[in-house]
């Protein structure tokens, strides 16, 4: 049996205050490497769509990204692609092709994919200015990418796919 890929993936712009979570987060695994083997990272930036073919071959990816008009502001919330599915493709992200746009586009152009998803969310009502984001924010969702994840089992730190300029 082939070991699992599993690909994190963080979303977002890290000088736009809250919409750096996903990147926050990715970096703050790498810090750690306390991911299992075979858990790629890959800081994304704004362009999420320019590295859907990299989900193809995961057998599931972690999407890591601010959400706006879900949850309780401030919360860190874990949500499964059935779930986020169904949400207002213009209500989820901070960015012009949101998570769910292109996880709808990435199901019709590989219908055979096998891929799970999940999103890690940081929940806010809206995009704050300015470089950072509260630290327990960023603990939190490392925490839930650890946990939906198995960390623990590998001391190697994970691989690591190159930054979006």
């Amino acid at each position: 049996m082939a070991p699992l890929r599993r690909l994190v993936v963080g979303l977002g712009n890290p000088l736009a205050g809250s919409d750096g979570f996903g990147a926050a987060v990715v970096a703050r695994l790498r810090e750690t490497g306390v991911l299992p083997a075979g858990v790629l990272l890959l800081d994304a930036g704004t362009d999420l769509l320019g590295h859907i073919d990299a989900f193809l071959p995961c057998d599931a990816v972690v999407l890591v990204d601010a959400i706006v008009g879900e949850g309780r502001p401030g919360d860190v919330i874990v949500v499964g692609e059935r779930t986020f599915e169904r949400w207002p493709e213009s209500a989820t992200s901070c960015h012009h092709v949101s998570p769910l746009i292109a996880v709808k586009l990435f199901r019709t152009l590989h219908p055979q994919a096998a891929t799970k998803v999940t999103l890690v969310g940081y929940c806010v009502d809206k995009v704050t200015l300015g470089i950072g984001l509260p630290d327990g924010a960023v603990a939190a969702g490392a925490a839930a990418v650890t946990r939906l994840l198995g960390a623990g089992q590998s001391a190697r730190p994970p691989d690591l796919l190159p930054r979006t300029p």
